[in-house]
């Protein structure tokens, strides 16, 4: 295990790509204006794959055992477009209550959202280094798992000498990463 993975031990991986008419690296930049503006960014998304209680008690657990959890999103040229894409103007914690946001953000037809901040691009990130985290693939290699239509899924780093894993990952690539931040994830509503 790399030096990059001993830091990223307890992760929440996404695909991410070009949305609603803007290209990845247009959404990167907005959320880091968004991030100067609320001091975290939100990261929109929606389906069945970590929802927000879910992150929140992963998150929690991380946080309580000295780990803090990251987002990791890996880029993927698959274009998202919708012609029902609506803005977002309100969030919740707990998926009950719910609160306008103070001041605009960047939240087009999402359900949910990541809070995180500090985003950043790294190189040398590889799936082999980590294993699922709960469902039907707990255990298993996250290289397996994340493809086709699986595009999130909760993870950590493996022990070193515990899976036939410990081989030289080929498949390592530059993501971005970004420290989730209480509540860490949220539920939204237009």
């Amino acid at each position: 295990m790399n030096e990059l993975h001993k830091q990223l031990q307890n992760i929440i991986v996404m695909k991410v790509g070009p949305h609603s008419d803007m290209s990845l690296l247009e959404i990167i930049s907005s959320k880091k204006a968004e991030e100067t503006i609320h001091a975290v960014h939100y990261w929109g998304y929606s389906g069945v794959f970590c929802q927000p209680k879910p992150v929140q008690e992963f998150c929690c657990n991380s946080a309580q055992a000295g780990v803090e959890p990251k987002l990791v999103l890996i880029e993927t040229k698959s274009a998202y477009s919708s012609k029902s894409v609506g803005v977002v103007h309100e969030y919740s914690i707990d998926g009950i209550n719910f609160t306008p946001f103070q001041a605009p953000v960047q939240l087009q037809g999402a359900h949910f959202s990541f809070v995180s901040r500090n985003l950043r691009e790294v190189d040398g990130f590889s799936l082999d280094y980590y294993t699922v985290v709960g469902g039907k693939n707990d255990g298993k290699l996250l290289s397996q798992h994340i493809r086709y239509r699986v595009n999130k899924s909760f993870a950590t780093a493996y022990i070193p000498g515990t899976l036939d894993a410990d081989r030289n990952p080929t498949n390592k690539s530059i993501v971005w990463v970004a420290d989730l931040v209480f509540p860490y994830a949220i539920w939204l509503r237009e």
